[in-house]
């Protein structure tokens, strides 16, 4: 586990905690409740106001309804929240009309019970989401809730008239909708967890399964940013073994890119005498041999034109061969690029490095539009060009914060196709979700219309189609 997945990981127990003590209080508030409603022996006297009572607190504990309301209402949208926080104020109304006409209050079950499950489902799904509900649907439950209570109200009494409204708003409630997307996530985040992928944002999930093209920064996506001996040439084969050894030895005293590269060829001598001689290369002696390892024409050979660097090796006054350094292209670079087209996208492939050395790149994985010499600033310029032409692009660079939005240890091009596999999993996942959800309130709010489910079979038919939903979103399609 890397430092910022233990730090995640930390930091999403006080979320969890909290999740499991709405859950825990919910359950004893709403069990208690339907206990004393319906069992006449437990009716103590005041019981109706002590269950208005309980009600009310159960209306009032319901913050996180309340505050996506208020969110919301401050962005000028009628969305889930409304919606939940709307059912949950008329059904309270209802049960203090129920408990001032002496009227068993079998409104509070609702309430308390529609307060715990959409407290639950709201701090489940956190603050974003894969899917949101439209505000069509607020509209079309509240107008509905209406003129099913005015009907009932002429039909009937104002009193059936509240109570049936109130139903309607219980049983067509968001929380099946609000489910939908942390299912989906859930199961996606268990799908890709062995591939060390963490999914942690919803937005960014949403955001990286929209994209239709991907933009990468050579360095860290493709290759692993950093460089690989690509080519040992000995001027005779039985120079190889001392090629590798002294030249590897003797770059084990410097501390750039092309040196490291080369120090991995052997393990450390005994250096001594190491000097600088700026572009030329470097000098000194590995067991007593003195080696100097640099510029082909610095060693007396002619220059070595190429797109990677090129250096000769030189041990007591003699040419033993050369060593070309390129860029460490990740072994399953092409196989990660095919995965990205085969998820439909465009691939392109951009960086700082020089034009050719990116070329040379890209067609050692497969990217045809490919193009060097363009440093953090002209991608992000370049992502701005192809998003005000309509495109949507995925940015996948060291100078992005998506490794951490993603949950990535690292931008290895394949595991980002695993990772956009996921999201765009867990997004279809979530609409289907969303589309049952939608289909279940609308049955349970047409009984609750005609007056066939009263206050407790609401808040079950409420339950009933976020459990659905829940299971319908969460099956897993990614590995």
């Amino acid at each position: 586990m890397t430092a910022a997945h233990a730090a995640t990981g930390l930091s999403s127990r006080g979320p969890h905690r909290c999740l499991a003590l709405t859950f825990v209080l919910g359950a004893l508030l709403t069990a208690s409740t339907v206990s004393v409603s319906m069992v006449p022996d437990l009716h103590f006297d005041g019981w109706r106001w002590v269950l208005a009572g309980v009600a009310v607190l159960a209306a009032a504990l319901a913050v996180p309804v309340h505050r996506e309301a208020a969110a919301e209402l401050a962005r000028r949208r009628l969305g889930p929240g409304v919606l939940g926080s709307l059912g949950l104020v008329v059904a309270l109304a209802a049960t203090v009309v129920e408990t001032f006409v002496d009227a068993t209050p079998t409104m509070a079950v609702a309430v308390v019970a529609s307060a715990a499950l959409l407290s639950v489902v709201l701090r489940w799904r956190g603050q974003q989401s894969l899917v949101d509900l439209p505000s069509a649907v607020t509209v079309v439950v509240t107008v509905g809730a209406v003129a099913a209570g005015a009907g009932w109200g002429v039909a009937d009494s104002p009193e059936r008239g509240l109570l049936v409204a109130a139903a309607v708003l219980v049983a067509a409630g968001p929380a099946a909708a609000l489910s939908a997307g942390p299912a989906a996530l859930r199961s996606a985040r268990a799908g890709v967890a062995r591939r060390d992928i963490g999914l942690p944002s919803p937005t960014a999930v949403a955001e990286v399964a929209a994209a239709d093209v991907v933009l990468l920064d050579k360095d860290g996506t493709v290759t692993t940013g950093g460089l690989r001996v690509t080519s040992v040439d000995p001027v005779e084969p039985d120079h190889d073994r001392n090629l590798r050894w002294f030249a590897g030895a003797l770059q084990h005293e410097r501390d750039d890119r092309v040196a490291r590269a080369i120090s991995r060829l052997s393990g450390r001598g005994r250096v001594t005498e190491v000097q600088s001689h700026g572009d030329a290369g470097v000098s000194g002696r590995v067991d007593r041999h003195p080696v100097r390892v640099g510029d082909p024409t610095w060693l007396g050979l002619e220059p070595r034109p190429g797109t990677w660097t090129t250096l000769a090796v030189e041990v007591d006054a003699r040419v033993l061969g050369t060593l070309t350094v390129g860029d460490d292209v990740r072994p399953d670079a092409a196989e990660g690029v095919q995965a990205l087209r085969d998820l439909g996208l465009d691939v392109a492939l951009r960086s700082a490095d020089t034009d050719a050395r990116t070329r040379e790149v890209g067609l050692q994985v497969g990217v045809v539009d490919a193009a060097g010499d363009v440093d953090a600033a002209g991608q992000e310029a370049d992502v701005e060009t192809r998003s005000r032409e309509g495109q949507r692009v995925l940015h996948v660079a060291p100078s992005t914060t998506l490794a951490d939005d993603l949950g990535l240890p690292d931008l290895d091009v394949l595991r980002v196709a695993t990772a956009l596999r996921a999201s765009r999993s867990a997004v279809r996942a979530a609409r289907r979700g969303l589309v049952v959800a939608l289909t279940c309130s609308a049955v349970a709010g047409a009984l609750a219309a005609g007056g066939l489910l009263g206050p407790g079979l609401a808040s079950v038919a409420a339950g009933l189609s976020a459990g659905v939903t829940a299971l319908s979103s969460g099956s897993r399609t990614v590995s």
